[in-house]
């Protein structure tokens, strides 16, 4: 769980689909009611590089308010009168509805945008547990649609390396993530960067194991892996 002074934390992640470059545009966040706010330099970014502030929340410098859930993210949640929404939430290894904790276990994607919620990374907390996809895996050929198969092999659990890059110049806190022939294969996402580099900056102890891989066309949701910080 994701929470500072009694606040639950979930953040709002955009999508550039030009760059595929990532930008925390916003938080959302719950204690008694709910309560959304853009975070302005990182969403003063992304308008330069083309989004829109939503139409629900249309001034970036405003903190918006609800006792309930805004409209404008419980409508990214299936239904909860669905006939299959037990099988739903068991998927998300939730007893009952909760559309907080609904939209930040599942992202609360849509095929219509590039916006999806993620459960962010405090340092402060005790064994964190994260699972995600490595970013820019499609630099680094895992895919080869020529040859059709992996360039090189890796394995269900096999534990990954994770190195400080602070001379990157597109995330000054990025964290590469190498086999263990130490191949670079991709970066961690931008969301949890600062976070994990400080982390691995103050030696606390980090297990990070493949638990999914598969090659796709894009090859931005190739490999899952999950990570522990204790």
């Amino acid at each position: 769980m994701s929470r500072i002074s009694n606040r639950d934390y979930i953040y709002l992640i955009w999508k550039d689909y030009k760059t595929r470059q990532r930008y925390v545009i916003g938080e959302l966040s719950k204690n008694g009611k709910y309560q959304f706010n853009y975070r302005i330099e990182d969403v003063n970014k992304a308008i330069e590089n083309g989004f829109e502030p939503l139409v629900a929340f249309p001034d970036i410098n405003d903190v918006y308010e609800s006792h309930d859930m805004f409209p404008a993210f419980s409508s990214r949640l299936p239904d909860k009168r669905r006939k299959d929404v037990k099988e739903i939430l068991a998927k998300y290894q939730l007893e009952k509805y909760d559309t907080f904790e609904l939209l930040k276990k599942s992202g609360g994607k849509l095929p219509t945008d590039s916006l999806e919620f993620i459960d962010p990374i405090f340092l402060d907390e005790n064994n964190i547990e994260r699972d995600f996809y490595i970013a820019g895996v499609r630099h680094y050929d895992y895919c080869d649609k020529k040859i059709k198969h992996e360039r090189f092999i890796l394995e269900i659990n096999e534990k990954l390396i994770l190195e400080r890059e602070c001379n990157n110049s597109h995330d000054k806190y990025a964290v590469k993530v190498m086999n263990k022939e130490n191949k670079v294969i991709g970066y961690i996402p931008v969301f949890f960067s600062k976070e994990i580099s400080e982390a691995i900056k103050n030696n606390r102890k980090i297990s990070c194991v493949v638990i999914n891989k598969e090659c796709s066309d894009t090859c931005e949701e190739c490999i899952k892996v999950r990570i522990i910080i204790v």
